[in-house]
């Protein structure tokens, strides 16, 4: 379990998803290179060793999106950006190696194998405003066996 101590503001464009997870990939996939030229357009590139991207995934209504974000950090932001906040709390993060084709899989294992087999008990995406969140830092290298993605879920802690 991991706590994140304060909210954290991030800014960045959505995607609708499908029901399919191999359309989703693709789709995502695209929305990471069209955000990424969004970045490089706007003068909002981060740079050193400390960079930081989020994918979070939530639903709204009955359709479920993705944004990709990077935190406000007293940037400013085109208007057609959309602010998502990840709140503080506990998650529980698991971690995914390997190039980006395999990341479905990881996915899948989470909420198939892992979490039904587990004592976690999730905060439902009504309350925690999103059902996970991938975070990218300087381990992630694309399509490399050693990229490194850690993908959070908000854990409910005050269940009985």
């Amino acid at each position: 379990m991991t706590l994140i101590e304060n909210n954290l503001t991030t800014y960045g464009l959505q995607i609708e998803l499908t029901k399919s997870q191999n359309e989703n990939f693709i789709r995502i996939q695209n929305h990471w290179y069209r955000f990424n030229n969004e970045l490089k357009k706007h003068h909002l590139n981060q740079n050193g060793a400390n960079w930081e991207k989020y994918g979070i995934t939530y639903k709204m209504d009955e359709t479920y999106f993705y944004l990709t974000s990077i935190p406000a950090f007293g940037s400013v932001f085109p208007e057609h950006f959309i602010q998502k906040t990840i709140p503080k709390g506990h998650y529980e993060v698991f971690t995914h190696q390997g190039d980006m084709s395999t990341i479905k899989t990881t996915i899948h294992d989470i909420y198939k194998t892992i979490l039904p087999n587990s004592n976690f008990q999730i905060e439902p995406s009504s309350k925690a405003g999103f059902i996970h969140f991938e975070k990218y830092d300087f381990r992630f290298q694309w399509n490399k066996p050693t990229s490194i993605i850690d993908i959070y879920l908000p854990l409910n802690t005050n269940f009985e």
